[in-house]
């Protein structure tokens, strides 16, 4: 089991110019130097406003026409026509990305724009498997690129107020890069050479807010059927002892029945309970409350929800209590289909 120390990085965390593990020297990016940025979804287009605020040139690509023209509209950025133009263009590449089988696609097509020769950083902020992040260094590695594993504790909102947690992990050098340009939205944690360890730390995370939502549910639809308001008791039990933000922003959520997609869906809440249980099963670790929302998220997407918030699932635990909730379900699928996001 590998074992890492982390620390929060400040500004003292980043040098100027760093080595690289052949010798050669690596300048750290400027201001002149144009970024690339993959993936411009809720997460990743407030990653962008917040880099055009500081002064950073963007190159940008997402396959939603979309979501580029909006991010274009509202930063210093200038569209890519390919994934493939912004690795022959940008030695600094940024992803925010759904899922695993997305980030290996990228990441061939920009190591085939880069080439041979060019030296390349790709820093990918996805949730993705850590036997995939390690695959991927190890890859660029061998063609004298770099992969950073830099996942992130945060919704949409987090980011636009500068308030993201990032777990940074891979070659040193690559990890000071990403720091520097990654506290344009919040703080961030540095978590060694071993590319998967950032990886492993956000899964953690994720199953921890994942069984927040779970329990929160089971205790909102206790009380309901007991004919105790359960917005009154979570609006108590959120200010006083589970005062922190999981509890305040999931428990207004299940409480209220707010389900409207803004943040992380429902699908992707089963992705990453699906990453989880196959971290868990490589390393013998038992998780039985795993098994239970694993349930429960594929419970939620057979219904149709998978586009909801992924607190929807309290949805499914009301329903399990004999509760009516087909009007929140329905006021749902309006939100989404009218694209009002939380």
């Amino acid at each position: 089991m590998l074992a890492s120390r982390s620390r929060l990085v400040a500004g003292s965390f980043v040098r100027r110019s760093i080595s690289s593990s052949r010798g050669a020297a690596v300048s750290l990016h400027d201001s002149t130097e144009t970024i690339g940025f993959i993936g411009l979804g809720h997460m990743g287009s407030k990653m962008c406003a917040n880099m055009s605020r500081d002064g950073k040139n963007l190159l940008v690509f997402d396959n939603s026409a979309d979501a580029v023209k909006k991010v274009v509209g509202e930063s210093n950025a200038v569209a890519a026509s390919s994934v493939k133009e912004i690795g022959e263009k940008c030695s600094v590449v940024f992803s925010m990305l759904p899922n695993d089988n997305a980030v290996n696609a990228v990441s061939e097509a920009l190591l085939t724009g880069a080439g041979e020769d060019k030296e390349m950083l790709h820093i990918s902020c996805s949730t993705i498997s850590p036997v995939t992040s390690r695959g991927l260094a190890a890859n660029y590695s061998s063609q004298n690129k770099q992969f950073i594993a830099s996942p992130v504790f945060a919704r949409p909102d987090g980011i636009s107020k500068r308030q993201a947690t990032w777990m940074i992990a891979g070659e040193e050098r690559g990890r000071k890069v990403a720091a520097e340009l990654l506290e344009s939205s919040g703080n961030c944690v540095d978590y060694g050479d071993d590319t998967g360890a950032s990886n492993v730390v956000k899964l953690c995370g994720n199953f921890l807010i994942a069984s927040t939502i779970e329990a929160v549910s089971e205790a909102m639809a206790l009380a309901e059927k007991h004919n105790v308001d359960r917005k009154d008791v979570m609006t108590m039990l959120s200010g006083s002892i589970f005062d922190c933000l999981i509890y305040k922003g999931y428990g207004q959520r299940v409480s209220e029945r707010d389900h409207r997609p803004g943040g992380f869906s429902l699908e992707l809440g089963l992705k990453d309970c699906t990453l989880v249980q196959a971290a868990a099963r490589e390393a013998d670790v038992p998780m039985p409350f795993l098994s239970v929302l694993l349930d429960r998220y594929t419970s939620a997407k057979a219904k149709g929800r998978a586009d909801f918030d992924w607190s929807a699932i309290g949805l499914s635990v009301a329903e399990d209590a004999g509760i009516d909730v087909s009007k929140d379900v329905e006021r749902t699928r309006k939100d989404v289909d009218e694209k009002n996001l939380y």
